[in-house]
């Protein structure tokens, strides 16, 4: 249990006026940067260069604005805010779990970075839904179609956040365990573990990264649409 637990809980990077910065900030803000960087370097010297016939590169990139944009049509007008928002927040997701197959911590093993990207995600549903109704017709919301359902709606909206930031912690932390079984599994022998746990390793993190991102953008598209419906 030890080992496991040496793994979920993010060490301290280092110290600012007496308060620990922990591995899950300084890699999650890596991963910003390197976003920041490649977005950058595509918007200035890519896109220019963008064909009418276009290449491999030009075809992944329109594909993927297309996937989100199309993702986020269901928001009606709030979708020029959401397809944005979901495709930065997939990206974060995604290259923040890859960062594990270079040997560094994924910020996203961190349940405080999860639940920062669920709290992100919810404040926006209730935004556009009180955009879309306004305060007193929001809050109309709970209480239909009858008073009694209030309480319920009240606490399923309150269990997004959760849910949101546990589905996305559980599947870092599930693939963190099944690699260690693996390892405890096959420490005896001595060629197949250099070769069988890292290659299920890759395929794990990558499984993890583009389906886990894919799920945090539905999730968050679904509640805003439910909520501005």
């Amino acid at each position: 249990m030890d080992q496991f637990a040496d793994h979920v809980a993010p060490k301290t990077a280092f110290q600012i006026f007496g308060i620990n910065v922990s591995e899950s900030v300084v890699w999650g803000a890596f991963t910003v940067l390197l976003l920041i960087i490649f977005a950058a370097v595509v918007r200035i010297f890519v896109i220019p260069k963008f064909k009418i016939v276009p290449g491999k590169f030009q075809i992944i990139v329109e594909w993927l604005v297309g996937c989100f944009d199309s993702m986020s049509t269901q928001t009606g007008r709030f979708s020029k805010y959401i397809g944005p928002y979901i495709f930065g927040t997939a990206a974060f997701i995604c290259v923040g779990t890859l960062l594990e197959l270079t040997g560094l911590r994924p910020p996203i093993a961190d349940i405080n970075t999860c639940a920062a990207l669920a709290l992100m995600s919810f404040f926006l549903i209730n935004l556009f839904g009180i955009r879309k109704h306004g305060p007193i017709g929001r809050i109309k919301y709970y209480f239909k179609p009858s008073a009694i359902v209030g309480p319920f709606r009240i606490m399923s909206d309150l269990m997004v956040p959760v849910s949101m930031s546990f589905r996305l912690f559980g599947s870092i932390l599930s693939g963190m365990i099944t690699m260690e079984i693996i390892y405890a599994a096959l420490e005896e022998l001595i060629v197949v573990p250099l070769v069988f746990p890292a290659f299920f390793s890759i395929i794990f993190t990558l499984f993890h990264a583009f389906i886990q991102a894919y799920i945090f953008a539905v999730l968050t598209t679904t509640f805003v649409a439910e909520a501005t419906e």
